[in-house]
């Protein structure tokens, strides 16, 4: 259950970096190996922002104007993904009724 919920929140997070301008760099599920993201009972992703090795994204992560970019398509990932779930429970709600 988690681990789909999980993609879907992953997928939600490419597809805002992608509104933005980022690269597609795909979303990847790693199946052992990585705890933080095995051991939780709620979804659970890891999000790459870019590679400090290449200078041309380290001056755009170390710059205000990318933070915010970045951070502002992840809360907007997560809103619509919160949303996504609260519409799923609502429909069942409603068609147990």
């Amino acid at each position: 259950q988690y681990a789909e919920r999980s993609i879907n929140l992953a997928y939600n997070v490419q597809e805002e970096f992608i509104n933005i301008g980022r690269s597609n760099r795909d979303v990847r599920q790693r199946g052992v190996g990585i705890w933080v993201l095995q051991a939780v009972a709620m979804p659970a992703i890891l999000v790459e922002l870019g590679f400090i090795s290449n200078p041309e994204e380290e001056a755009y992560l170390n710059s205000e104007d990318g933070q915010n970019a970045l951070a502002g398509a992840i809360a907007k990932a997560v809103k619509k993904y919160k949303e996504g779930i609260e519409t799923k429970i609502k429909s069942t709600q409603q068609a147990s009724r």
